[in-house]
């Protein structure tokens, strides 16, 4: 299994959260809470990684792997490329994970 994490940061707003990738510009969503805002970006990822697998994005549409700095508001999630699943972190191999974006046309 390939699987790729990214990183993503939920913002305090009036009526809750929104919630973006910091990996993936496009990837974006919003909560009440940020275990809703969780809940929702795997939804969306899943969804972006679909059209990724299926060659429907661009390559300045792929997501760009940085380092960032945590913070209460900061979380990853782990997903299966080629399924374009979500991947509980019990169920992670840490020695398959991809540590650059370039190696995902490789994999598709």
């Amino acid at each position: 299994m390939e699987t790729i994490t990214l990183t993503y940061r939920a913002e305090s707003e009036k009526n809750g959260f929104s919630v973006g990738c910091l990996d993936w510009t496009a990837v974006f969503s919003q909560g009440a809470t940020v275990a809703e805002c969780k809940k929702n970006m795997i939804e969306v990822t899943e969804m972006f990684l679909e059209l990724l697998t299926n060659k429907e994005l661009s390559k300045e549409q792929y997501p760009v792997i940085k380092k960032h700095i945590a913070n209460p508001y900061t979380f990853q999630l782990t997903f299966d490329i080629k399924k374009a699943k979500h991947v509980p972190e019990s169920k992670i191999k840490f020695n398959s994970k991809i540590k650059s974006i370039s190696n995902i046309a490789a994999i598709l």
